[in-house]
Formats: C-alpha cells, sequence, structure tokens
C-alpha cells in the first residue's frame, strides 16, 4: 500500500522540479526555515512542561533535518543544471 504512494510522491516531486525548477526547492527551503522559526519562538515561550519542551525540540529537529536535505537537493539541481549549460563542444 504504501509503494504506490511512495512512487506517486515521487513522480510528483519530479514533475515539480522539471517544471518549476529551483525556486521550487527554494519555496519549500523557505517555508521549512519559517516553521523552523516558528518553533524555536514558541520553545521559547512555553512552559516548563517536559512533553511540550520534547514535542517543539522533537519537529525542530524534524524541520531542521528536512531543511538541510531541501538545501542539498537544491544544490544538487543547480549543480546539475551548471553542468549541462557548460558542457565542453563535442569534437
Amino acid at each position: 500500500m504504501i509503494e504506490p504512494i511512495l512512487r506517486c510522491a515521487r513522480r510528483l516531486d519530479a514533475w515539480l522540479r522539471l517544471r518549476v525548477g529551483p525556486p521550487y526547492h527554494a519555496i519549500l527551503g523557505i517555508g521549512l526555515a519559517i516553521e523552523i522559526g516558528r518553533n524555536a519562538h514558541e520553545l521559547m515561550e512555553i512552559g516548563r512542561s517536559p512533553a511540550g519542551i520534547f514535542r517543539i525540540t522533537l519537529q525542530l529537529v524534524l524541520y531542521s533535518a528536512l531543511l538541510v536535505h531541501q538545501l542539498g537537493e537544491l544544490y544538487a539541481h543547480l549543480e546539475t543544471r551548471h553542468a549541462s549549460r557548460y558542457r565542453p563542444p563535442l569534437s
């Protein structure tokens, strides 16, 4: 059951990368950065509830990992684009 969902998600991601390009990754990265900032702010304002602190800390770790992944994807996309643009002429 999960395999078809993953396959569709992969196809959608590939289609968005092809049609939108780097702005797709930039939008995702900006959204994640905003969520990280919101969670960090919430963490500072939350009471000393261990459950609340744990929940927000877990979200911060997850969003940070997703942001690192998105930045890596954006870099790979830009690197591929740059390499294809500056290929030496065929002899």
